[in-house]
C-alpha cells in the first residue's frame, strides 16, 4: 500500500516536472512574440518614443514573467521537498519492519 502511494507520488513529481519545463518554454515564447508586436505597432510612433517606451513595456513584461517563473520555481520546490520528506518517512518504516 504505502510502496504504492510513493510511487504514484514519484510518478506525480515527474509530471509536474515536464509541466514546468513546458511552462518555462512557453513563457519565452510569449516574450518574445510581445517584443515582435510592440516593434511593428510602435514603427510609426517617434525615435524618442520608440527608444523609453518600447524598452519599458518589455522590462515590465520581463519583471512580470520573472516573478511568474519564480513562483513556478519555488512551487515545484516546495513539491520537491515533499516528495523528499515522503521518502524519509517510507525509508524510516521500512528501517522498522
Amino acid at each position: 500500500g504505502f510502496i504504492l502511494s510513493a510511487k504514484a507520488e514519484e510518478f506525480e513529481v515527474e509530471e509536474e516536472e515536464a509541466l514546468f519545463t513546458a511552462m518555462k518554454s512557453d513563457a519565452e515564447r510569449n516574450a518574445e512574440s510581445m517584443a515582435g508586436q510592440h516593434q511593428d505597432r510602435d514603427a510609426s510612433t517617434s525615435t524618442a518614443q520608440l527608444d523609453t517606451l518600447p524598452v519599458k513595456e518589455l522590462y515590465k513584461q520581463h519583471l512580470k514573467k520573472s516573478i511568474e517563473k519564480t513562483v513556478m520555481e519555488i512551487k515545484y520546490l516546495d513539491r520537491k521537498l515533499k516528495k523528499v520528506d515522503l521518502e524519509i518517512l517510507l525509508l524510516e518504516r521500512q528501517l522498522r519492519e
